[in-house]
C-alpha cells in the first residue's frame, strides 16, 4: 500500500513538474458551501399513502438541508481532490455528521478561467444519532467560477443517495458554496 502510495506521490509530481503546457489551476482550495434536496419520489409516495400504517412504512426523508466545509487540491489540470466534513438535516429527525471524499474530474478547457467538473461524493457517518451507520454517496455537476484573484464560486447539481441503517433516499439538491483558493494568477 505505501509503494502504490509514493508511486502515485511520483507520478502526480513528474507530471506536473515537466508538463509543457501552462494552465489555470485552483491550486489549494477551500470551499465553504450550503445545500438542499428534495426527494420527489417519496414526496409523491407520502401523498398517495390513505392510512397511518402505510405512512410509518415510509423510507425516512422528503428533504434535507446542510452545511460542508471542504479543503482541496488541484494537482492536474484535469483532477483535483477534496476531504472535509459535511452536516446533513434529512427529514424526518436525522442530524447526521458526514466525513466526505470528493474527487473532482475537470471537463473545461485547462485554460479558461472557468473550472467545469463532474464529480463523485462518499461519506461516511462521524456522529452517533437516531442512524447508527449512514452513508453517503452521490454524483454532481458544478462550476468553479473565480470572482477576484482567490476567491470564487462554487454552484453544483447533486444526484445522491444517503442510507440509514438499511433504508435508503435519493436526493436530486443544488448547493452553492464560497470557495477560497491559492492560485492568484487566474
Amino acid at each position: 500500500m505505501i509503494r502504490i502510495f509514493w508511486s502515485l506521490l511520483f507520478l502526480i509530481l513528474s507530471l506536473k513538474t515537466f508538463s509543457q503546457e501552462k494552465s489555470n489551476k485552483l491550486g489549494l482550495f477551500g470551499v465553504v458551501e450550503a445545500n438542499v434536496g428534495f426527494d420527489v419520489a417519496a414526496m409523491i409516495r407520502e401523498s398517495q399513502v390513505t392510512d397511518e400504517y402505510e405512512r410509518q412504512k415510509l423510507d425516512p426523508g422528503r428533504f434535507n438541508y446542510g452545511f460542508a466545509a471542504q479543503l482541496g487540491y488541484q494537482p492536474l489540470n484535469w483532477f483535483a481532490l477534496g476531504t472535509g466534513v459535511r452536516y446533513s438535516y434529512v427529514d424526518p429527525n436525522f442530524h447526521v455528521m458526514y466525513w466526505t471524499l470528493q474527487p473532482f474530474f475537470i471537463v473545461s478547457n485547462p485554460k479558461d478561467e472557468e473550472f467545469t467538473y463532474i464529480s463523485a461524493n462518499f461519506g461516511t457517518q462521524i456522529n452517533r444519532t437516531a442512524s447508527e451507520n449512514a452513508k453517503l454517496i452521490g454524483l454532481s455537476v458544478g462550476f468553479f467560477e473565480p470572482v477576484t484573484k482567490n476567491f470564487g464560486n462554487k454552484f453544483q447539481i447533486n444526484l445522491e443517495v444517503q442510507n440509514f441503517d438499511g433504508n435508503s433516499t435519493f436526493f436530486v439538491g443544488f448547493s452553492y458554496g464560497i470557495a477560497i483558493f491559492s492560485n492568484k494568477k487566474l
